[in-house]
This record gives structure tokens, sequence and C-alpha cells, in this order.
């Protein structure tokens, strides 16, 4: 039974600031989909190190990820393996400043196809990642 609720409240907009008044060119909801969870591993300083990381994973299968790279130093590869799939991987660059660098999410709110099995973090030195998974 489901005693977690993972919602994705997210917007994609675009403002031409080289006007004035500055016009919303694109503005998307994305309707706020709903994940239904059991367990979820959130660490808001997941520490690389210099190789490979493995992300402790709340099941067997998550159907919700989310991975930032907290560092402006250095970028962070995002390996994972999707569910009866093959590795994948994605880089994520470094910030300008610490905190604001590339963003990983996956979200899957129908428990019925799709998923992720395994998931790890790449580096070349101890790195800072936000990271939440949930199943």
């Amino acid at each position: 039974m489901a005693n977690l609720s993972i919602i994705l409240q997210a917007q994609w907009v675009t403002t031409d600031v080289t006007l004035s008044p500055s016009p919303q060119i694109i503005q998307r909801q994305l309707n706020n989909p709903t994940l239904a969870a059991t367990v979820e591993y959130f660490d808001p300083f997941f520490q690389t190190i210099n190789g490979t990381k493995t992300v402790p994973l709340p099941a067997a299968t998550v159907w919700s990820v989310y991975v930032r790279n907290l560092s402006n130093t250095g970028p962070i590869t995002v390996n994972f393996t999707p569910s009866g799939g093959v590795s994948e991987s994605l880089v994520l660059v470094q910030g300008a400043t610490a905190g604001n660098g590339g963003i990983f999410i996956y979200h899957q709110p129908a428990e019925t196809i799709g998923g992720i099995t395994a998931l790890s973090l790449t580096a070349a030195a101890i790195l800072p990642a936000c990271v939440k998974v949930a199943s």
C-alpha cells in the first residue's frame, strides 16, 4: 500500500528578456504527474568518488529518479539501466556556481511499464550531488 505521494510539480517557461515587457513565449504545465510510492532514498549531498559509486535503490525497480550535480568544479555522469534495457549514461555538467549543475529526472507515475533497475554516478573527483529515488 502506498504511503508516499511523489509529485513532480514543474512547468517550462521561456521568456524573451530582450523586450520590455518581457513576453512569455512558451509556458507549459507538466500537470503534476504523481507516483504513489512506498519507499524512498534521499541524500541531499551524495558524495561521488574518483570512479563509479552505486546509488542504493530502495526497491528492485524505481519509478522516480532525481539527480542534480551540485559541483561547480566537474561533471558527474549518471549511469542507469532501464527495466529490461541496457545501461545508459548521461553527463551532468558542473554549474557556474555551486548547486546549479545539470539535472537528470526520470518520473514514471504508472508502475506498469518502465522503471530503472540500476543507478550509479561516475566522477573524476569527490563531488556532491543531490539524489532522490523512489518506488
